[in-house]
């Protein structure tokens, strides 16, 4: 079906209506953006059909966070049984819902250390920090470290005990699983 109000409204009843994502075009978002822009140029250009021009994107964004709000839950359920399923989902939509399964599972991953007396939360966008272009982050350094040569071919180290320090994420994530520091 094309895009139109009324397939707009379509979907936007099935979403209120279901639990389930309803079924899309693999190319909705794309589809949406398009029917927007040329209601938009065809309102510009009569002088009126601004209130089409609301009521769709008033649709279109109730539709965009029913859909969202089911992908958190569908997220969230998949990491608590781990199935994992993609069904009906657009493009967009999966690059969302990977990221929060990822998201939830470091997540549930920092809690289960918790239950084990060790504290690995961390915030990303207080510890990711750009460096010249580099993903770097701080970290803890939990026994010393010789001078080393990273993947980047740069010289690190020599590190004490109890130094916080940048590095980059490669790294950090190597000496975090050789039990030397501590990704902060």
């Amino acid at each position: 079906m094309g895009m139109s109000f009324e397939y707009i409204r379509e979907i936007q009843r099935k979403e209120k209506n279901s639990s389930q994502l309803s079924e899309v075009e693999q190319s909705f978002y794309k589809d949406l953006a398009a029917y927007i822009h040329q209601t938009e140029e065809s309102c510009k250009a009569s002088g009126n059909g601004f209130r089409e021009l609301e009521n769709t994107a008033k649709l279109a964004r109730e539709v965009f966070e029913k859909r969202e709000q089911k992908l958190v839950m569908k997220a969230l359920r998949s990491v608590r049984t781990k199935e994992y399923d993609e069904e009906r989902m657009t493009p967009e939509e999966r690059v969302l819902f990977k990221a929060l399964v990822e998201a939830i599972r470091s997540n549930r991953t920092a809690f289960d250390g918790v239950m084990l007396g060790d504290y690995k939360f961390s915030t990303p966008k207080d510890t990711l920090i750009k460096e010249n272009g580099n993903k770097v982050v701080l970290a803890r350094v939990r026994r010393e470290i010789p001078v080393f040569v990273g993947s980047d071919t740069k010289e690190y180290g020599p590190y004490k005990a109890g130094d916080v320090i940048k590095l980059p994420r490669a790294e950090a994530d190597l000496l975090s699983k050789q039990g030397l520091v501590e990704v902060m």
